[in-house]
This record gives structure tokens, sequence and C-alpha cells, in this order.
């Protein structure tokens, strides 16, 4: 298997060893990406400092309720909220794979983290998934008990898919206008459907999210909409007006299939006049930073989120 491009020599060393991602068996691909990211929790020290519970909050109307995973400090927080939605191309993955993440940000900054148990496709097609994240942004706004909550400080992030739904997540709270955003936060994320770009296209490798995957991905969260009926808050790309959305940070890498549509996304915010970071990591491919935890390319791609996720939530 081939990347369109040179892959950073200590991420191709560790491509082999990754489960092949095949949606065409979306039971299996769960279990595979579950037992990776067990594998990953398990090299993972704690710090110590941080709460996790289980909360339940009011889903929208006709909904099941929703399930957050909850991070809190041990001690005083400074009430600022960090809204996680996690990837795994709209039909994988659940909100524990995040918990070493979500566990280092909240020791370091003292915010509260919820990550979001959202529905997954295809049995949830959109908007399933969105309205369980709007679900939770708002729970903070309404209060969870016995938890410090500023619901004039929300950041919400992901990463993939989760990134995606981040992104129309903030899409849908700017033109319902009941909640204002601190932020978004990126992380090489799915936000167009279209297959327009030339990233889209020229990655067919099989050891990552690759052009067959990502259809199936999209075709199992958009259900029977296609073309002109897909809406901007299922594929943000699509979104006409950018204007008024909250400062954000964006990552992509050079191999990754999105590279295109997120680097298009980032100049259209900056347009708009929303502050808007970028980076565009050299010889990096989709989820990078997961399977090669080491590589100096993922040091440094967590240091700089690192920091942004700091200049978003630290007063």
């Amino acid at each position: 298997m081939t990347l369109p491009g040179r892959c950073d020599p200590e991420i191709e060393a560790v491509l082999d060893a990754i489960p092949s991602l095949d949606l065409t068996d979306i039971p299996r691909a769960r279990e595979e990406r579950d037992r990776l990211a067990a594998a990953g929790r398990a090299r993972w020290i704690p710090s110590g400092r941080v709460l996790v519970d289980d909360r339940w909050v009011a889903g929208a109307v006709g909904d099941p309720d929703v399930r957050v995973r909850l991070h809190r400090p041990v001690g005083e927080s400074t009430g600022a909220v960090l809204l996680w939605v996690h990837g795994g191309g709209h039909v994988l993955g659940a909100p524990e794979q995040d918990d070493p993440l979500l566990d280092a940000v909240v020791a370091r900054t003292g915010c509260v983290a919820l990550a979001v148990d959202w529905r997954r496709a295809p049995e949830h097609p959109y908007p399933a998934a969105l309205h369980d994240c709007y679900a939770a942004l708002r729970a903070v706004a309404t209060g969870l008990p016995g938890i410090d909550l500023d619901p004039g400080h929300v950041v919400v992030g992901g990463a993939s898919s989760g990134g995606g739904v981040a992104a129309g997540l903030a899409l849908l709270a700017r033109d319902r206008g009941e909640f204002a955003l601190a932020g978004q936060l990126l992380v090489y994320p799915m936000l167009d459907d279209r297959e327009v770009t030339v990233s889209s296209r020229a990655v067919t490798d099989r050891r990552v999210w690759n052009h067959e995957s990502n259809r199936s991905g999209w075709a199992a969260y958009l259900g029977s909409l296609a073309g002109d009926d897909v809406p901007p808050y299922a594929a943000p790309a699509r979104a006409v007006r950018l204007d008024g959305l909250p400062p954000a940070w964006i990552a992509t890498t050079e191999l990754d299939l999105f590279r295109d549509e997120d680097i298009d996304y980032a100049g259209r915010l900056l347009q708009a006049g929303v502050p808007t970071e970028l980076h565009v990591y050299p010889g990096g491919v989709h989820g990078f930073d997961l399977f090669a935890p080491d590589a100096a390319l993922t040091r440094r791609f967590c240091r700089e989120r690192d920091e942004a996720l700091d200049r978003f939530l630290v007063r």
C-alpha cells in the first residue's frame, strides 16, 4: 500500500500493524477500534487529579436521554467547559476512548470536560449525533447538580467525525442563538460529504481512513439525505455563511483525506472574520497521533493542540 506523498518515517513504521478498517462489516470494525482504544488506555497513567463519572442529560423532544462522561478536577473548577465529541467516522467509537486526553486537559486547566456518547450511524443517522451534542450543550446552560459550570465559557471540540459534528454544533448554536460559544477546536475534522477535493479522492491506502471508508461513513450518517438536501449542520463545508462563529483552531495533515476541505474551511472562516488558526502537519496521516503516539510529529501536534486548549479554556 502507498500514500499519495511521503509519509513521516515514524508514522509509516506503524501503519502495517494497524487493523484495516472495513466498514462493510461495521460490528467488526467497532470491535477492532474498541480494542485499539483499550490498548491505548492500558498504556496511560491517570493524573489522579480528575474525577470521572457518567451522567445522563435530557435529550431533545422525542429523543432518548444522552450519556455524558464527566471529567472534573478533584478540587475547585474554573467553571470553563470543554464539550468534546469523540471521533469514529460517524459509526465507531465511544467517549471512553478520549479519557487520557480529557484527564490531561482537566488536570492542566481546571476546566470541566463533558464527552458525549452520541448515537452512532447507521442505526441512528443524522441528526441523532448532533441532537445529542446539543442536548449536552443545553445541560451545561441549565446546570448539572453539584458541578460548577459557566455557560458563558463553553468550548466545543472533537476529532475526525467528532470535529465535523463539533463544527456543525457551532453552526447550530449560532443560528438558534440560544448559547454563545467561546471557541471550537477541530482536529482533522470530517466536514464535506461531496468528495470534490483532490485529497478526498487521492487517499486510497487501506491502512488509513480512505476514499472507500469515507463514502461508507457519510452514507451511514446521511441515510436518505443526498445532494442539496444535505444541511450544513451535517456537512459544515456546505455552510454558505461562516460569520458569527466562535474562534477556531483547526489541525489537519498533509496525507489526510480531509486535508483540502479543512484548509478551505479555515480559509473561509478567516474571510468571514472569524479568528482562526490552521495547522497542516507534514507527512502525517489521518489519526496519526493515535497510531504513533511517540513520534516527533505527534509530540509537536499535541503540544500545539494543548496550547490552543489552554488559550480557549484558561481564564
